[in-house]
């Protein structure tokens, strides 16, 4: 399942994904998902199966709009590209009330 789909509410905290989602008893329980550890950046690009993306984002454009995580990389030169916009709902799951990547 999706996990904006199950989760009361859901955060970043720089690299964190923070989540309060349903176990499959119905408890509320918090989750937290190190996106940094399945993304990273490809010349401003995200990069799927990568690492390191919060080491190179314009941290004043890294955020959340719902499940939709939106922000601007540096490029191999220096510069910053456009904003990149991923919907995490398609990537990042509820499994039993744990944050799980999928690729």
């Amino acid at each position: 399942m999706a996990f904006s789909q199950s989760a009361q509410d859901f955060r970043l905290d720089g690299s964190l994904l923070v989540a309060t989602i349903a176990t499959e008893e119905g408890d509320w329980v918090e989750s937290v998902l190190d996106i940094n550890e399945y993304i990273g950046n490809n010349d401003g690009m995200f990069e799927f199966g990568g690492s390191g993306i919060f080491d190179s984002v314009d941290v004043e454009s890294w955020r959340l709009e719902g499940p939709l995580l939106i922000t601007a990389l540096y490029r191999l030169d220096g510069s910053l590209a456009e904003e990149q916009v991923i919907n995490l709902d398609d990537y990042i799951a509820n499994d039993n009330g744990v944050l799980v990547f999928n690729y």
